[in-house]
């Protein structure tokens, strides 16, 4: 793959000749809270929505977001200044998703858990 073309995106990518591979790995002892707080994830099927519940880092539920895209809750959480880590966002992004998926495949969604898949 190195030194060549990636072809079919928007435009062509060219790919570097020195391209460094990089193995993905992550340790529970990698993580560190996130100094603004911590979200609190469910599937509120009344509302047909994903429900997010903003948490100080002293335990205080301050505020409610309801969304129906994790996009569209992520990008909530980012413009009011709730999250001051990228990995924190990420993981944000990954349980969204996760939620998305039981929510409009009436799956159960337990936050920090695999969905179980039929």
């Amino acid at each position: 793959m190195k030194g060549g073309k990636i072809e079919g995106y928007f435009e062509d990518i060219n790919v570097s000749g020195d391209l460094e591979e990089v193995k993905a790995k992550y340790s529970p002892k990698d993580f560190s809270s996130d100094p603004k707080g911590y979200f609190l994830i469910k599937v509120n099927r009344e509302e047909n929505a994903i429900e997010v519940g903003y948490c100080t880092p002293d335990n205080v539920l301050q505020k409610r977001i309801l969304g129906k895209t994790p996009l569209e809750i992520i990008y909530t959480i980012v413009k009011l200044n709730l999250v001051s880590k990228f990995e924190h966002a990420a993981d944000l992004g990954s349980e969204l998703q996760k939620a998305y998926l039981a929510l409009n495949n009436n799956l159960e969604y337990i936050q920090d858990q695999d969905l179980k898949l039929n």
